[in-house]
């Protein structure tokens, strides 16, 4: 059983969680700039979470041991392999660039979402 979310809900976490991937991303190029890959790690770890919790929020889907991204509709291409990936090599600067690159693709996912829904919603039937 997947758990759901209100358009609302929805609408303000992925919100908050857009502006703390701004946050962190500014942070993790300072530290990878000056190849601090020690002081990135923690951040890393914490933004790949993030990344997760996107994934699901714009799905509608509460963050949970019981969602899978296999319950995700909309995603970005291999984000499985590109997560395991990020995962097993964190302090890597191609995994940061991996990272921004997947958040990059599910916000335009979830943008054209949004607008679809807008567009059905005007539609006289």
């Amino acid at each position: 059983m997947l758990n759901h979310l209100t358009y609302e809900e929805i609408e303000l976490k992925v919100e908050r969680i857009l502006l703390q991937w701004q946050q962190d991303k500014i942070e993790l190029e300072e530290y990878f700039k000056y190849r601090d890959s020690k002081k990135a790690l923690p951040v890393m770890e914490k933004t790949i979470e993030l990344f997760r919790e996107f994934l699901y929020a714009s799905n509608g889907l509460i963050t949970s041991v019981s969602n899978n991204i296999d319950d995700c509709i909309i995603k970005p291409v291999n984000v499985q392999e590109r997560l395991k990936f990020i995962v097993s090599r964190p302090r890597l600067y191609h995994s940061y660039v991996q990272l921004g690159e997947l958040f990059a693709e599910q916000e335009k996912q979830y943008a054209r979402k949004v607008a679809l829904n807008k567009a059905k919603k005007k539609r006289p039937d």
